[in-house]
């Protein structure tokens, strides 16, 4: 399993560099930590780069630290002056000769760009790139993978960077870094679907106390057609009985 270092736990005692050697053009010297590829994990950075417009012959992209968490940037500044001073001290051994200490920080090409005063500082990674394919695995917080063209300036992301080697051309040096791979955090979409305008027709559909009064109405009128029904019953046992009382007055008005 490939061994992954996070910013904040990093002891730069553990930095091994190997004598440079030619490649073409330029002299390279490997960088190991604890005998092992150097890949560190940063902290959570917001991307600065329109990722549409990057350049495909030499893609990279600038994050910038966020809030007061300086800790990621102090490391590659200790990185910076561990490179530089090891350049220094191994002036013999690797190149024959001793060069003077201002010239090795002149000709050296800082990973940290200077601090501006009231903007948090940035940092720039390099994508590897082959066939014109950009070679480094993005992924968003489910772990899925993202392609390149779907990252948007101003997320956030954290990267695993490989700290590879350092590379010297004729004119300057460098650090060689580029990005392993990179999670990405999108922001998720509102699951919840609810209009700004009122949508409720109650011309249609009863409330709960409109069926309640018409239950109770209901109520009413049965209980008002049974007094009817009733009071009507009376009047015809009344009307009966008074038709008894008169056929008895005549019998005995006949006696």
């Amino acid at each position: 399993m490939t061994e992954v270092y996070k910013y904040d736990d990093i002891d730069f005692s553990k930095l091994k560099f190997t004598k440079p050697e030619k490649q073409q053009n330029i002299y390279y010297s490997n960088i190991t930590y604890d005998d092992k590829p150097f890949f560190l994990q940063t902290s959570k950075l917001k991307i600065m780069s329109d990722i549409e417009s990057i350049n495909m012959k030499s893609p990279s992209i600038e994050f910038q630290i966020l809030g007061d968490n300086f800790d990621l940037y102090d490391i590659f500044m200790q990185l910076d002056d561990k490179l530089v001073k090891t350049t220094y001290s191994k002036g013999e051994e690797w190149f024959n000769q001793t060069i003077p200490l201002e010239n090795i920080e002149e000709m050296y090409k800082c990973i940290c760009k200077p601090l501006k005063k009231y903007k948090n500082p940035t940092l720039r990674f390099k994508l590897p790139i082959e066939n014109d394919e950009i070679l480094s695995k993005i992924y968003d917080q489910n772990r899925q993978f993202v392609n390149i063209k779907d990252i948007k300036k101003e997320q956030d992301a954290i990267c695993i960077v490989h700290i590879r080697g350092i590379k010297f051309m004729k004119q300057q040096y460098i650090c060689d870094i580029y990005i392993n791979q990179m999670k990405i955090y999108i922001p998720k979409n509102n699951e919840y679907l609810i209009p700004d305008e009122c949508i409720i027709n109650d011309e249609q559909n009863n409330s709960d106390e409109e069926i309640i009064d018409d239950e109770v109405i209901r109520e009413i009128d049965n209980k008002k057609q049974k007094l009817i029904r009733d009071k009507k019953n009376e009047l015809e046992k009344l009307k009966i009985l008074e038709e008894r009382i008169r056929k008895m007055n005549s019998e005995i008005d006949d006696i």
